[in-house]
């Protein structure tokens, strides 16, 4: 009984010690993969965050993809009401996960496109000094870029092409967006572009006052206040709002909320297109007066106050139907998104980009362009073909010129070069504007057809008021407003025709048909 005892008591023994393995076995198991886990296998099984500002993080984890963002994993950026970015936490919205694609690299350059991976370094943080940009590569194919596995990002057009982690830029999710790369401006960048932002802007708000003198030169003078005066007093006024508003944006847009923001953008887009409807109700009075002229020997038309009304209608109605529209696709919901939005402060005061912009002010504003420039041609041609008919007539007749044929010829010879004028003023320096858009390239090219364009108020107000007779009739009312006695000029029945559209030297009163 003894030793059947003693044997039970050893295999019970044998038994435990066994068991006491299996769990110590289990345990050890457990405890180094959770350990591997937590020191190697979670920096491939999850995102690990490191801040900008750490260093030596990033030697930790060599063998990983690494990428910058601008927020914390559990964090987005949107904007606050002052249109300034920010971070606001990712479980508030619906969106989703941060998981950008990368590249492979070799000798024929990036492998694209990229692929996800399961486990990579974030390097988190701001990494810009200055202000920075969107990098939008599918409107632009300037903007294509691709994210390579150690951080860097090679974008082939842009300078410099290779971006660094942790100081060129930084990607994030941006609510209806989706992942973006913001890119840092360097500071040369930076101050280069303020710089000609706050140049232009001072060029808009130069013109102001002149623009403003010209409406008021008129205004007070009743003889100018004819088709052609009246038209060219609402351009004024148009570009008057556009120049204010466009140049309070230039310099203020840091400081607008997002509804101001919106709101004036509209403003912008109404001004800027009822602009050229009245720009090119001024070509085609200017075209329909040398036809009449041509036509039935009289220069003013029957009717100047229903022809003004009509050119109203033509000038205000389609920019309020425009307007209507941007506004409709702009704030209603129901808006579907594969419909062409302007999207107004989105990332400015303006259109969201030339995609946005096209059906809404470029595609309207380049017909109202090749409208005008057509009608200044054919102005052009009118007159030198007039004038060859008054050439062909007088030697068929065997006769010098008569002195109203002269007086005539002048008339049309100066009417062409006011024509020459108004054509590389309004007609040419506009017409850059559109070029600019669908040439694309570096924006200081273009920037003295910019400037021009801003200080248009000063030529508006030399070719209209400055010229002769037009600023004897301006200073007659002028010393009539403050009460001195003065004589009143004389002016012809077809100068007075062709005061705004001509100029004349001081004739004696007499009907020339």
């Amino acid at each position: 009984m003894a030793v059947t005892r003693g044997n039970e008591e050893n295999r019970i023994l044998r038994s435990t010690l066994k068991s006491i393995t299996r769990v110590t076995s289990i345990y050890c198991y457990v405890l180094f993969f959770k350990v591997i886990d937590v020191n190697s296998l979670s920096q491939s099984a999850s995102i690990i965050s490191i801040s900008i500002n750490d260093s030596w993080g990033l030697e930790k984890y060599p063998k990983l993809p690494r990428v910058g963002k601008c927020c914390s994993l559990k964090e987005v950026m949107s904007k606050d009401e002052n249109g300034m970015a920010k971070c606001i936490p990712a479980e508030a919205q619906n969106y989703k996960i941060f998981s950008p694609y990368f590249s492979d690299f070799n000798k024929t350059g990036a492998l694209a496109p990229g692929d996800k991976k399961d486990n990579f370094v974030t390097v988190v943080g701001d990494p810009c000094k200055h202000k920075r940009y969107m990098l939008e590569p599918e409107i632009s194919s300037d903007d294509e870029h691709y994210l390579l596995l150690n951080g860097s990002i090679f974008s082939p057009h842009q300078v410099p092409s290779m971006l660094a982690l942790g100081s060129d830029y930084c990607m994030d999710i941006i609510p209806d967006r989706g992942l973006r790369t913001l890119v840092c401006f360097q500071e040369q960048d930076q101050v280069t572009g303020d710089f000609r932002l706050t140049f232009y802007a001072c060029g808009l708000l130069i013109s102001v006052p002149f623009l403003i003198l010209t409406i008021i030169a008129y205004c007070i003078t009743p003889k100018l206040m004819d088709v052609h005066g009246k038209a060219l007093c609402h351009y004024c006024g148009c570009l008057v709002v556009a120049f204010t508003t466009l140049a309070t944006v230039q310099l203020a847009s840091a400081h607008l909320n997002d509804q101001f923001c919106v709101s004036i953008a509209f403003v912008i887009q109404f001004s800027f297109v009822a602009c050229f409807f009245w720009l090119n109700v001024m070509c085609l009075e200017t075209y329909l007066l040398l036809r009449r002229y041509i036509d039935t020997g009289n220069w003013a038309p029957t009717k100047p106050k229903k022809l003004f009304f009509y050119y109203s209608l033509w000038a205000w109605t389609p920019p309020a139907i425009l307007i209507i529209i941007s506004m409709v696709a702009n704030l209603s919901p129901t808006v579907p998104i594969a419909f062409v939005k302007p999207n107004f402060g989105s990332e400015r005061c303006w259109f969201e980009s030339d995609v946005n912009a096209m059906p809404y002010f470029y595609v309207p504003v380049g017909l109202l362009v090749i409208a005008n420039v057509v009608l200044f041609a054919l102005t052009a041609v009118e007159i030198t073909r007039h004038q060859r008919e008054l050439d062909l007539r007088r030697l068929r007749e065997n006769r010098e010129s008569g002195r109203d044929e002269r007086r005539t010829l002048s008339w049309l010879r100066r009417l062409f070069l006011v024509c020459l004028a108004l054509f590389f003023l309004m007609g040419i320096n506009w017409a850059m504007e559109v070029i600019s858009w669908c040439a694309g390239g570096d924006p200081l090219t273009w920037s003295a057809f910019d400037f021009v364009n801003a200080l248009q108020g000063i030529f508006v107000f030399g070719i209209f008021v400055l010229r002769k007779p037009i600023r004897y009739l301006v200073w007659y009312q002028v010393q009539k407003l403050r009460g001195v006695d003065s004589n009143e000029p004389e002016v012809a029945s077809m100068d007075r025709c062709l005061l705004t559209v001509l100029n004349v030297e001081r004739f004696s009163r007499e009907r020339i048909s």
